[in-house]
């Protein structure tokens, strides 16, 4: 009992109870990030094939000035007006070995090792069909004071025909890593965590090859093609609580073959994949194998080639920075992708015929038009009727009207199956289609009408027609099916050229 005391009184809960909660809330996809992927960066092929960047800055301490993640980068962040963050992630083509990779090791590290003389531990590894045990001993490390130091000393000991090699890895940005590889390479190559041996000293957690020393232990496999790259890229954003929507290839991957399959690979995702081709036979109009006539000839509105004559130049990257920087919840922000400037992107020297080829094969390109006027042309996709802004436009509006109308069931203990119910629903999806009338993307629309005065019917940009609650099936009530809903939206579109009459009176 407290020393002070004070008067007693009952408290208020005994006739009022308060419950405090706070409901559970579905946050939006952020669809703003672009990114590079491009092969041979030096990324591991884990979830660390794959990283984020806001300034051209931090690229510079990953990547020298020359290699595509640089000059893709360049291409991004030259953009003014452009989407905050880009990733860069790493697509392997090649078979790769099952490999332990230490954490970067100090110098202190080093120097511990340096005094074992008698270094010693078992390794395993295996390939599916064979299996092996390779013992180390008698290790010494006396004077070593690098990695490659430490590398020779291990390889030494593996003989002539090694099935493992010890290799100094060097990671973007400088980092260096001891790795032990298998030297098979492909699916089902395993290399175990080294364990201690019967005799000298243990070295395998000094080497940071343990779960103690915090190495990264990956097993071997055979990469099955550019989707399945595209698919562990995206998989390794979302392992950072990332979604990448736009998505642009390095110049090595700039073949048909390649962009074909990564094409196909986006038209099954919310996803805006932007092809960049130098092939010059995009501007043989006799020529049908080149990566716009082949997307052409099927359609596919999550795909948009670009041509542009110099391989080191990224107008791809420049315009996907361009387009998704828009914030959807300010007034008139939507935009098109046709007249825009590519900083930093030299414009294309075409003929008007040339032109006329490329735009007949389903191309975008960057020209000087006029006296000194730099423009991106048109800004379609490969799907006919189809442009890259409306396509972006459609993917943000579906994912706010999913998270606005999923948020009214986790916001309400429960939706009656009532007129009341429906229109909380109702409500949610007007919400979001104002919204996109307000940034631009959906406006009213004239349309003729001969039984008016004026001579036109004005249609309203968004209309929401819920399905008549009365007209559900008991079976549908049951099962707790609500009445659809259907959306009506009229979009803003663009206008992107213009013919003139010009009638002169003398």
């Amino acid at each position: 009992m407290p020393y002070v005391t004070a008067d007693r009184s009952l408290p208020r809960s005994l006739d009022v109870q308060i419950s405090l909660s706070r409901p559970q809330a579905e946050l939006r996809t952020n669809l703003t990030i672009a990114c590079l992927a491009c092969g041979n960066l030096g990324f591991l092929p884990n979830s660390s094939r794959l990283r984020l960047y806001s300034s051209l800055a931090a690229v510079e301490d990953d990547f020298a000035a020359g290699t595509e993640a640089y000059l893709g980068a360049s291409a991004f962040f030259a953009q003014t007006t452009r989407a905050p963050t880009m990733a860069i992630g790493e697509v392997f083509l090649d078979v790769q070995p099952a490999r332990l990779v230490s954490p970067a090791l100090t110098s202190a590290q080093i120097a511990v090792l340096a005094a074992v003389t008698t270094g010693s531990m078992v390794i395993s590894w295996a390939d599916g069909s064979d299996d092996d045990t390779l013992i180390f001993s008698g290790m010494d490390f006396t004077g070593v004071t690098t990695l490659a130091g430490i590398a020779a000393v291990i390889n030494n000991h593996l003989g002539s025909d090694p099935d493992v090699i010890c290799s100094v890895k060097t990671l973007p940005g400088g980092s260096s890593r001891l790795a032990l590889s298998t030297v098979a390479e492909g699916d089902a190559k395993t290399i175990s965590y080294p364990i201690a041996h019967s005799g000298g000293v243990f070295v395998g957690d000094m080497l940071g090859w343990t779960v103690a020393g915090s190495v990264t232990k990956l097993a071997g496999y055979t990469p099955i093609g550019i989707a399945d790259e595209l698919s562990s890229i995206a998989n390794a954003a979302l392992a950072l609580d990332k979604y990448l929507y736009g998505w642009a290839l390095g110049a090595s991957l700039r073949t048909v073959e390649i962009q074909t399959a990564a094409a196909a690979w986006a038209l099954g995702r919310t996803a805006m994949m932007v092809l960049c081709s130098n092939d010059p036979d995009a501007l043989d109009s006799g020529i049908t194998s080149d990566i716009g006539s082949v997307l052409s000839a099927s359609g596919n509105k999550r795909a948009v080639c670009v041509y542009h004559d110099n391989a080191q130049r990224y107008p791809d990257v420049s315009i996907l920075a361009y387009m998704l920087h828009v914030n959807y919840r300010i007034q008139d922000s939507t935009v098109t992708a046709k007249f825009k400037v590519l900083t930093g992107i030299e414009t294309v020297q075409l003929t008007e015929t040339q032109w006329a080829t490329l735009q007949a094969k389903g191309y975008n390109t960057y020209t000087a038009i006029g006296n000194n006027a730099r423009t991106y042309r048109d800004g379609t996709t490969d799907e006919v009727g189809w442009f890259m802004d409306t396509v972006i436009n459609l993917d943000n509006f579906v994912e706010d009207l999913s998270v606005n109308v999923f948020n009214v069931f986790l916001r309400d203990k429960k939706i009656p199956y009532t007129r009341q119910g429906q229109m909380l629903l109702v409500d949610a999806c007007k919400d979001v289609g104002y919204l996109y009338v307000y940034n631009g993307t959906f406006a009213d629309r004239d349309i003729l009408d001969t039984t008016k005065k004026s001579g036109f019917t004005t249609v309203p940009a968004v209309q929401v027609i819920p399905t008549p609650i009365q007209n559900m099936l008991a079976s549908d009530r049951s099962a707790r099916i609500g009445p659809p809903i259907e959306m009506v939206v009229q979009e803003a579109g663009a206008i992107h050229s213009i013919a003139i009459n010009c009638e002169i009176i003398s």
